[in-house]
């Protein structure tokens, strides 16, 4: 009887042993697949620098394609001029980053956007296309005429982007790019993002 139990002993000794290594085997490769907490802390210079990698963060892009004419002058063939002119205007409208405020608090981060500006306007200069072109022999300088048709076009165009809501549009975009942006970034912290 006395030697079954000195047998027994050792050999429960052992696979206790062998248990208690195998649970701890498994609480580490636990361990290294749970997520960590991040030791990082966040204040508003972190986020501040991580946003202005950025510089411009533009969000929406229209495209106007209008028609413009020119007439000057009122006598025909001697001071009355003029053209028609097709053209396509490109614009690309959002937020510069460098206006972006933020605010970190204990349980939340409060991130205030600008309002979104035009950040690009052009025409395609490959898009125009002249038509009913009237020519004045005392009231010529066609350089200078064009010229001046571009920009008025472009303000035309761009009169009708923020009709047609680039702006709104922009906004919204900004608003919801941020917020992917800074997702995992804040701990435990809530994200706020308003607009001014």
């Amino acid at each position: 009887m006395k030697k079954n139990q000195k047998f027994r002993l050792p050999f429960c000794g052992l696979l206790t042993f062998v248990v208690a290594v195998v649970l701890l085997m498994i609480g580490g490769v636990i361990g290294q697949h749970l997520p960590k907490a991040s030791h990082e802390t966040v204040t508003e210079a972190t986020i501040s620098a991580s946003l202005a990698e950025i510089g411009e963060l533009s969000t929406e892009k229209y495209t106007y394609t209008g028609l413009y004419k020119l007439t000057q002058g009122e006598i025909p063939l001697i001071t009355q001029k003029g053209f028609s002119m097709v053209y396509t205007a490109n614009f690309k409208a959002g937020i510069k980053v460098k206006d972006v405020k933020v605010k970190v608090e204990q349980d939340k981060v409060t991130v205030t956007l600008p309002a979104a500006k035009i950040l690009s306007a052009a025409i395609d200069p490959s898009s125009i296309k002249f038509y009913d072109q009237k020519a004045a022999l005392f009231n010529w300088s066609q350089k200078e005429d064009v010229t001046k048709a571009e920009k008025a076009a472009l303000k035309r165009a761009q009169a009708a982007a923020i009709k047609a809501g680039i702006l709104t549009s922009a906004q919204k975009s900004a608003k919801k790019l941020v917020k992917q942006l800074l997702k995992g970034q804040l701990g435990n912290r809530q994200l706020v993002v308003l607009q001014e």
